[in-house]
């Protein structure tokens, strides 16, 4: 169905990772485009870190909570001169709609400024104005919080069209999970960005997996896969426009959970000089002959969730592998060439000081196969099943539960999982890594894994 008789601006807020383009406004403006609407895109986040500079880090780390000040975020938006940017694209564009994407509770409150900055500035034009995202779901009352708004959705893009454009019952009832497109990144100035060498890129979305604590199974409620025909094609047209792009980040939750999908994705970009990097699950189908046609690909590297060395703790989380799969793929693709970054969870509820010894002992293991880590601290992310299980396990949240997106001071009631302990922990893991030569990608200094990745190869081609 062609819809050609309207005009959008997808408006992408503050809130993100000044590193690249979030993946929703490539996927939107493919998804317009391949449905004949005259759509733009915006993306105020990158705008805002740009102008505020040192100030963006804090920013876009939520320090001191302040995307739920609204005090402060309207401080934010007076210095950064974002509100002036959209208004300005508004005007020069006049679009039928001005969607805001992906918003979520850590996002929403920027997003109800700038909704009755526009309708304020914009009382006498017919422009209409959209909110939504997977995680407005998490929002108390979401539709009543964006009053200026006349169309509020919780989540994804594709549940949202047909409401969204349609005036028909028959737009209505259509199902746009399947709808075949490719991202569009027309419009999408990569220098701007920090990480100019990596472009990301989304193919599918959602996961079949449902680990507790992450927030993707809160987000979509099915996975969404897309048509891998033509991919290589695409990509390269993709790589030509963007000189600065050394390779390809696919963001999809785990590329190859569907392992029939993923072979076939291998087959497509065979022998096509992409290079690319993804995250992996760890399953017992990766061995070498897997490894060297993903090599024969393109892949360069992959991005894996370990996240605890302790089986019982893994079992808390909900976690699809045991760990001699885990420590199997992670042998085979390091034995194969491939760079391997892995993630490791600190302070599960659940974990205990005997658990968090045996993933000491796992990380032992396993780091001479092991390229860099990252060591995180648990968060509870609203939306989640540990948020929904909290008061069950006995987790304090310490916070607004109603409006806040991510804990990180929660503690249990007992006493035996605290904020500190969890510091503590995540401290010395870090220190027992640095003693195999691997340091925390978090740290100030670490380089960061996408470009150690690029290097790698590198260093390979070379003999360094």
């Amino acid at each position: 169905m062609i819809i050609n008789n309207i005009s959008v601006l997808g408006v992408f807020p503050p809130f993100w990772s000044d590193q690249g383009p979030h993946f929703i406004l490539p996927h939107f403006q493919g998804m317009m485009k391949s449905l004949g609407v005259d759509v733009q895109i915006i993306d105020l986040n990158i705008e805002s870190a740009i102008t505020l500079k040192e100030g963006w880090k804090s920013m876009s780390e939520n320090f001191g909570n302040i995307w739920n000040n609204p005090q402060k975020v309207e401080d934010f938006i007076e210095k950064s001169g974002i509100a002036d940017r959209l208004v300005k694209a508004i005007t020069v564009q006049q679009p039928s709609w001005v969607l805001f994407l992906s918003v979520n509770i850590a996002s929403y409150q920027v997003a109800r400024f700038l909704i009755r900055d526009v309708r304020s500035r914009f009382s006498k034009s017919n422009v209409r104005i959209a909110i939504g995202g997977p995680l407005c779901v998490g929002l108390k009352d979401s539709v009543n919080l964006f009053p200026e708004a006349d169309f509020v959705w919780s989540g994804t893009l594709e549940s949202a069209i047909p409401l969204l454009m349609g005036q028909n019952i028959q737009m209505k009832t259509q199902d746009f999970s399947n709808h075949i497109f490719f991202p569009d990144f027309t419009g999408i100035d990569i220098t701007k960005y920090s990480k100019p060498q990596r472009l990301p890129y989304i193919l599918n979305y959602g996961c079949r997996f449902n680990c507790r604590f992450c927030h993707e199974g809160a987000q979509y409620s099915k996975e969404i896969k897309r048509s891998i025909f033509g991919l290589s094609n695409h990509l390269k047209s993709i790589l030509t426009t963007f000189p600065t792009v050394e390779c390809v980040v696919f963001c999809d939750s785990s590329l190859n959970s569907d392992h029939g999908y993923f072979l076939d994705l291998l087959d497509e970009l065979d022998g096509k000089n992409i290079l690319w990097g993804c995250y992996l699950a760890p399953t017992h189908y990766i061995n070498q002959a897997i490894c060297k046609r993903m090599i024969s690909a393109g892949c360069i590297g992959v991005n894996m969730g370990v996240e605890s060395g302790s089986s019982a703790v893994r079992k808390l989380m909900r976690k699809p592998t045991n760990l001699d799969v885990v420590e199997s793929c992670i042998r085979e693709l390091h034995t194969a060439g491939i760079f391997v970054h892995i993630n490791f969870m600190v302070g599960y509820p659940g974990e205990t000081e005997f658990y968090f010894n045996e993933t000491l002992t796992f990380a032992s293991k396993i780091a001479e196969y092991v390229s860099s880590v990252t060591v995180n601290i648990t968060g509870i992310f609203a939306g989640t099943p540990l948020f929904a299980d909290a008061q069950k396990l006995g987790i304090h949240l310490n916070g607004d539960i109603q409006n806040e997106f991510l804990f990180n001071q929660w503690a249990l009631v007992d006493g035996s999982n605290t904020e500190s302990i969890r510091i503590e922990r995540s401290l010395r893991l870090e220190s027992h890594l640095a003693s195999f030569g691997l340091i925390n990608s978090r740290s100030p200094n670490a380089v960061d894994p996408g470009i150690r990745a690029l290097e790698y190869l590198k260093g390979k081609k070379t003999g360094v």
